[in-house]
């Protein structure tokens, strides 16, 4: 399956080959991304990171910004 992903704010937008059954947090992990320093977005919406994805799916990953 192919899922479209972009990367918030890199502007990053690439094309995963994924297997059916994969949850978001694996999605972050095959990209090697922590899942704590994510938002992740689907149609505008954020979305648990449990949820298993979709043939051509198309979701944002919104880097989540910390510090003092």
């Amino acid at each position: 399956m192919k899922i479209k992903v972009k990367i918030v704010p890199r502007n990053v937008l690439q094309e995963v080959d994924v297997k059916k059954g994969t949850t978001v947090s694996d999605l972050l992990r095959m990209m090697q991304l922590r899942p704590d320093a994510f938002i992740v977005l689907k149609n505008n919406a954020p979305i648990p990171i449990d949820e298993i994805v979709d043939d051509n799916q198309e979701f944002c990953l919104l880097q989540v910004a910390s510090g003092g």
